[in-house]
């Protein structure tokens, strides 16, 4: 298996940002000699409002593909399908490393290919000094593997026998009156529970056939109802808080399993989970969901909006990449319509549809 010479830090340790000034910045690390690079080598966290990334020039630099399959045609090529059904045939040299579900292919083979990369996961690889062997074996390789669920079981003890106060329902309490807490509540089986922290909130994927494919667990201070980022960010999933190691995460749309309620009503996405519960309260006349996060707007969790007609909420900031995905699946069946409302406010990066509701 090859190695990358260059890494991102993966300690909690943060430096000033070159760009922004914020102590948000986490520096390229060389793996052989395990020093940090020169300060200007980095990321910077802050996505939205920063974006600042400066990666090291030296090396092959690649991209993480996800996929479905992969066969060896040759001694020097494979034929790969990605998750979006894309075939290409890969030269085995652009293969820099593979595991079950995915690969890093060389930045230089996909600007040629019609693989969709860019907001991928990158790194750099070193493949001067020795030479990349590839592990393959020579049968067709099914690689996606059975996903796993959680039972009705620890839903219901956790949500009905053993309730818990959280601190998101708690400041929901401030804004709704209690009936509407309640049902809103109650369609999203929103759950209290001591995992990791007091007053953490759990949030449910479950899809529309009653399969729990995971569970969120985060963290809301009470009297704003933001979430906890400091002295770092406080998300986790209950496979972790239950010690489920062989637990294999297959993520869903949050609320996914409210489609099939009510056919007449337009799906409305949105990316926090808290903004699909509070907007449910303030625009009843859409079922409304979230992906979880900006990346996960994407064919593999929207499969099952394929036919039903949805209009998407990107936070500010984040129009252009939710409306050129959405139009990639339009011409795919999709029926997904981009609003450009938050663009349009004064907002800072980041805010979403439930504070445009709250503030106006």
């Amino acid at each position: 298996m090859a190695t990358f010479k260059f890494s991102l830090d993966k300690s909690s340790k943060k430096f000033i940002c070159p760009n922004c000034n914020k102590k948000t910045f986490v520096y390229y690390v060389d793996t052989e000699k395990g020093k940090y690079l020169s300060t200007d080598f980095g990321r910077c966290d802050r996505e939205q409002n920063c974006q600042y990334h400066k990666a090291p020039p030296k090396g092959k630099r690649a991209f993480l593909i996800d996929f479905h399959t992969i066969k060896k045609i040759s001694d020097k090529a494979y034929k790969l399908v990605d998750l979006n059904g894309v075939i290409s045939i890969v030269p085995k040299s652009q293969i820099l490393e593979q595991t079950e579900n995915n690969c890093w292919l060389t930045e230089w083979y996909l600007k040629t290919s019609t693989i969709l990369y860019l907001n991928n996961e990158s790194k750099y690889f070193n493949t001067e000094n020795e030479p990349f062997k590839n592990k393959f074996s020579n049968s067709f390789l099914t690689l996606k593997k059975e996903p796993t669920y959680h039972s009705l079981e620890i839903l219901d003890t956790l949500y009905n026998d053993k309730p818990t106060k959280d601190n998101l329902t708690e400041y929901l309490s401030t804004i709704f009156t209690p009936d509407e807490v309640f049902e809103a509540t109650q369609k999203y089986f929103l759950t209290g529970a001591n995992y990791f922290w007091n007053n953490a909130t759990l949030f449910w994927q479950i899809d529309t056939k009653e399969q729990i494919h995971a569970c969120k667990i985060m963290l809301y201070n009470k009297l704003t109802g933001t979430r906890i980022k400091e002295p770092y960010n406080h998300i986790n999933w209950l496979h972790n808080a239950l010690k489920e190691p062989e637990f294999n995460l297959n993520q869903c749309l949050f609320g996914l399993h409210l489609i099939n309620t009510d056919y007449q009503k337009e799906i409305a996405i949105v990316e926090s989970e808290k903004t699909a519960i509070m907007m449910s309260i303030f625009l009843p006349q859409y079922i409304w969901i979230a992906t979880g996060s900006k990346s996960n707007f994407k064919i593999q969790l929207l499969e099952p909006l394929k036919k039903r007609k949805c209009i998407a909420f990107p936070d500010k900031g984040e129009f252009d990449a939710w409306n050129t995905k959405a139009n990639e699946l339009n011409q795919q069946g999709f029926k997904i319509a981009v609003s450009n409302l938050l663009e349009k406010t004064a907002f800072k990066n980041g805010f979403d549809l439930a504070d445009y509701y709250l503030i106006n």
